[in-house]
């Protein structure tokens, strides 16, 4: 397995802020609250279902990715999300 991330540990909501920094524009942004994810999770009647609740469980603590191991084996130069935002947004001359 190969567990990739970025130079820096942005939570979703920081990522959606760089966005809306660089684009000049706000995003709408809705949240559902942890306890209606975990009981999602708690009656979830299948194993995808489950998966699913699981993975969005998970993703509103984040998930910090140590990358010094993998740049040591593969040495990368690392894209930053405004430096992603920038290019996909075309901002980048």
């Amino acid at each position: 397995m190969l567990t990739v991330g970025g130079p820096e540990a942005l939570t979703p909501l920081e990522v959606v802020r760089i966005f809306e920094e660089e684009s000049g524009r706000r995003f709408e942004v809705e949240t559902i609250p942890e306890a209606k994810l975990r009981e999602q999770f708690n009656s979830a009647n299948d194993s995808l279902e489950k998966s699913f609740a699981g993975v969005m469980l998970q993703y509103t603590h984040g998930d910090a990715i140590d990358m010094r191991r993998l740049l040591e084996s593969i040495p990368v130069c690392l894209t930053s999300v405004r430096e992603y935002a920038r290019t996909v947004l075309n901002l980048n001359p």
